[in-house]
């Protein structure tokens, strides 16, 4: 999967800076670099490794989401080596990423949960918002393979990002508000 467009000032971070990265909601593409530079593009953002650094907090937010609640396995054979990773971006105090590789049309697809404490995390410049269980979730239709969803939750903010190219689970921001719907029937009160 090649990157070709690019994500600009999708999430900010509480020093107001404006984010910026790869396309398919790369997880370089939801955070605040300290340069304000893009992140180098990779042919694959969905198979970057976890970053070397100790996880900030025991990745609790992780734990709230499994392979089972997301739709990627409906496709049953088609949906081949699922894998994930916790702590893969050192710039959140939480985050993770569940992915599927499809043989037909071959792309890898998947989603990304990161939590801030502190910190804001939310969709700059949102097209819409839902109201999932009385609260808002801002989202942005990043491009047509990716989405990002901000909300509050627990004792700071979570940002979901849905990266799906091959059409066959319907509108990414819709698997977006789905994983949103999910995490806040599981919302503890505390993350960190």
């Amino acid at each position: 999967m090649v990157a070709a467009l690019v994500l600009v000032s999708a999430l900010t971070a509480a020093c107001g800076q404006k984010i910026e990265g790869t396309a398919v909601a790369d997880p370089n593409g939801l955070m605040s670099t300290s340069s304000g530079k893009p992140t180098p593009s990779t042919d694959n953002p969905l198979a970057s490794a976890p970053p070397s650094d100790a996880p900030k907090m025991e990745q609790k937010l992780c734990k709230l989401l499994t392979f089972d609640d997301l739709p990627f396995k409906s496709q049953d054979v088609n949906a081949t080596n699922p894998s994930s990773a916790t702590n893969i971006n050192a710039d959140f105090d939480q985050s993770c990423r569940w992915t599927y590789d499809l043989l037909q049309p071959q792309t890898k697809v998947g989603v990304q949960l990161y939590y801030r404490k502190t910190r804001s995390l939310a969709v700059k410049d949102p097209t819409g918002t839902y109201t999932v269980a009385g609260r808002q979730v801002l989202y942005q239709q990043a491009d047509d393979q990716s989405c990002v969803l901000s909300m509050d939750y627990a004792d700071g903010h979570v940002g979901i990002g849905v990266i799906d190219n091959s059409k066959l689970y319907g509108p990414q921001c819709e698997v977006g508000k789905h994983v949103a719907e999910v995490i806040i029937g599981r919302e503890p009160k505390t993350l960190s």
